[in-house]
């Protein structure tokens, strides 16, 4: 009996329990959808990002130098120097990595056979096309003449460097070649002289008879016969002869000063050719006048001053127009030019030998360097 009541009583409790438990669910579920509504949805998660920071190496680079066989090794030297400065030190090349160099030296005759059937000429264009350079660049007169000229490839990129010639005249003026003009500044230097020469009235152009276009002794006496440093006027001088070269020195005890131009292809009794160093340093020795130059390396071997053509300016500019042309630059709009920056050299040893006083401006403004030869 008190079983049969217990039991329904029990299940009512188990009843009601069970709907108090939907209830109190609905109730949660009631309370939390609009929180979970105010939730975030969430995103996917993305790869994580990759930032690459552009590389400026350069690309690689094959450079080959070609110099003609009247280009001394000095100016040889001081060009490659300055080429090899700007493409590493500006252009930030390294050599061996991404900088390839290769060089030849003509003769002073292209036509010298160096092997059966085979010139100079033909050797340096062979071993230039086997090495597939970026661009070719030609030292001096004779290899910018010849090479362009008998290149056979007319796309490959071609840059000049110390030509003094008339680029239209000799056949440069083509779609794949630039380069650098040697053009020396003769009005400036006699204007230096006659400053540091007080009371000058006549100098002396003195300068072989082989070297042409704008280096010649003749150009250069032309050119300072149309503005003479006044009341100082020139004279011309000029012989390949050793004999009448040292004639020509004795002159100077007529003059106030000297300009000294080219003096590469003198030669003696015998038509041997007078090592250019052993002429240039007679010529300090026995001159009567203070002697002026019109390269680098004239001053820095014994002559007194000058606003000077070098090999290291020359070889900086025609490096600069190979990193434009590596740079995708058309050789076809990039225009010859002069470096950008000129030399004005002194050197104080043959200034005190000629006891020749320097101004403060030249002072403050010149490069030092060189030596004056010994007896």
């Amino acid at each position: 009996m008190t079983l049969q009541r217990l039991y329904p009583t029990a299940l009512t409790y188990r009843r009601r329990w069970a709907t108090m438990r939907f209830a109190v669910l609905l109730l949660g579920m009631a309370v939390l959808s609009p929180l979970v509504g105010c939730m975030p949805t969430p995103t996917p998660t993305a790869p994580p990002l990759i930032i690459t920071t552009p590389s400026n190496e350069p690309d690689l680079l094959r450079l080959f130098i070609i110099y003609s066989g009247d280009i001394s090794s000095v100016w040889a030297s001081q060009v490659r120097t300055g080429i090899i400065e700007t493409l590493v030190g500006d252009g930030g090349y390294r050599i061996g990595e991404t900088l390839l160099l290769a060089d030849y030296q003509l003769p002073a005759d292209v036509g010298t056979l160096v092997s059966p059937g085979k010139t100079a000429l033909s050797e340096a264009i062979a071993l230039s096309q086997d090495f597939a350079p970026t661009v070719v660049v030609t030292v001096g007169n004779q290899a910018t003449r010849q090479i362009i000229q008998a290149y056979p490839d007319p796309n490959q990129p071609i840059a000049f460097c110390s030509f003094s010639g008339n680029v239209l005249a000799s056949g440069l003026s083509r779609a794949n070649v630039t380069g650098v003009l040697e053009l020396p500044y003769p009005i400036q230097t006699a204007r230096l002289a006659a400053n540091l020469v007080p009371g000058s009235s006549k100098f002396m152009v003195l300068g072989d008879v082989t070297s042409t276009d704008a280096v010649s002794t003749e150009t250069i006496f032309n050119t300072l016969l149309k503005d003479p440093p006044y009341p100082a006027l020139p004279i011309w001088r000029q012989t390949d002869a050793w004999d009448e070269w040292q004639a020509f020195v004795a002159e100077s005890s007529s003059v106030d000063f000297v300009i000294l131009g080219k003096y590469d292809h003198v030669r003696d009794a015998s038509g041997n050719l007078v090592a250019p160093d052993e002429v240039l340093r007679w010529t300090l020795l026995n001159s009567t006048a203070p002697v002026f130059g019109l390269w680098h390396n004239t001053v820095t071997s014994g002559a007194v001053a000058g606003l000077v053509l070098s090999g290291g300016e020359q070889g900086k500019a025609v490096a600069n127009l190979v990193r434009e042309i590596a740079g995708g630059a058309d050789p076809a709009v990039l225009l010859p030019q002069r470096p950008e920056r000129n030399v004005l050299a002194l050197n104080l040893a043959a200034a005190r030998h000629w006891e020749l006083l320097p101004s403060f401006e030249l002072l403050v403004t010149a490069s030092f360097g060189g030596t004056f030869p010994e007896q």
